[in-house]
């Protein structure tokens, strides 16, 4: 059955495709969001904003709300290897961070979209792409209610995240993903002394993030990666149980929830762009963000997706060579702290390298709040080649 035609459709209805779809709305087009699941719902998420995302939030009109829900600063993060001292760092002044429950943050964005003008499906399940003349026309959907349907557009928005149906469609996966690591996240109570501080638990086998994202819970995760990656396998709750007790650090927390796992994260794309189609958000490229940028890279890539969108509609060419300014525009924005990512993921993978390293971080933390000025992306990655660092990083 044939819907009406939109302008754009947007897939997905996290926070890349609610921002994304809202500033197209603004900017008066006629957009329809389509997600599969309904909302509020819960997300394998370590639900951690670095400051700019925090800024980026503030700017939508979001952040009051987001604070009288229960979203809990973030001042910095302590670090504690397997072996060596602890070490810690503070994010640089007047620019927190936030934990927030992805079930609160995504609802928020959303019900900002509907009061954008945009029309929000839920239970929607797109099925396949439309195409017209070698571009894409729209999307087959399936709606809550079981019904297939046509739905054109004349351009369609991937924000369906990790194994996203649209990157699928499209043909644009550069590589099969790697299932390298995989992510199981739970709220526990029962966690002393997190005072405005994230952790990040450091093991030989996997490592465990938390995050306070109230006053009674915080936000668990546990990333096992390697050979760990078959333990997990039919058994998450029982590996994540495990893994909890098996620290001494959490003795005594309770699991509030069902543990959500996620993975692979290696989800590499050619393009961010098609005929008729752009990409957002984690389908766009997927480099497992575990310092907290996922939402600020959502947030920041919508911006720039509906600015090339916008004129590409305006001017009547949403053809893949009209929207690759916002192709380029992604990737030179995101590229230098992917290789960061990577980089910093190295180095905890050599256990010996970080427990090396760790006496002498734990000695100078102005060298531990320079990397996370930087991976809260409100400073450069260039800043860290300051000679004054070369010394305690061993990757600057």
């Amino acid at each position: 059955m044939p819907d009406r035609s939109w302008d754009v459709v947007v897939v997905g209805g996290g926070p890349a495709g609610a921002a994304t779809s809202a500033q197209l709305a603004e900017r008066g087009h006629r957009v329809l969001l389509l997600d599969r699941d309904g909302f509020p719902r819960p997300k394998p998420c370590g639900e951690c904003l670095n400051p700019a995302a925090v800024r980026l939030l503030a700017e939508l009109g979001v952040l009051p709300q987001l604070l009288a829900s229960g979203a809990a600063p973030l001042l910095g993060w302590r670090i504690h290897p397997a072996a060596g001292p602890a070490f810690a760092g503070r994010l640089p002044a007047g620019e927190p961070g936030m934990a927030i429950s992805r079930t609160v943050l995504d609802s928020l964005l959303l019900d900002r979209a509907r009061a954008r003008g945009v029309e929000v499906r839920t239970g929607a399940r797109v099925l396949d792409l439309l195409h017209e003349e070698d571009r894409v026309a729209g999307v087959r959907v399936r709606d809550a209610e079981g019904e297939e349907r046509e739905v054109r557009a004349r351009l369609v928005v991937g924000a369906d995240g990790l194994r996203s149906v649209v990157v699928r469609r499209l043909g644009l996966i550069r590589r099969p993903p790697r299932l390298r690591k995989v992510a199981l996240t739970a709220h526990v109570r029962g966690l002393e002394g997190l005072e405005g501080y994230g952790e990040f638990h450091i093991f030989p086998e996997r490592y465990i993030g938390v995050a306070a994202v109230g006053t009674d819970a915080a936000n668990v995760t546990v990333v096992a990666a390697g050979e760990e990656v078959g333990a997990v396998a039919g058994d998450a709750a029982g590996y994540f149980d495990r893994a909890l007790g098996a620290a001494p650090r959490f003795a005594g927390a309770e699991r509030l929830d069902e543990v959500l796992a996620t993975g692979p994260f290696d989800w590499p794309t050619r393009s961010a762009v098609a005929d008729g189609a752009l990409l957002v958000g984690d389908a766009a490229g997927y480099y497992d963000p575990f310092t907290g940028q996922g939402i600020f890279r959502a947030l920041r890539g919508a911006e720039l997706a509906a600015e090339t969108a916008d004129a590409a509609l305006r001017s009547g060419d949403i053809s893949a060579r009209a929207l690759a300014p916002y192709d380029r525009a992604q990737r030179r924005a995101f590229a230098p702290g992917v290789r960061l990512q990577q980089l910093l993921e190295l180095f905890i993978s050599r256990r010996p390298l970080l427990n090396a390293v760790a006496p002498r971080l734990s000695r100078h933390p102005a060298m531990v709040e320079a990397l996370l000025a930087v991976t809260g992306d409100v400073a450069p990655v260039r800043s860290l080649l300051r000679p004054g660092l070369r010394f305690v990083l061993p990757f600057a």
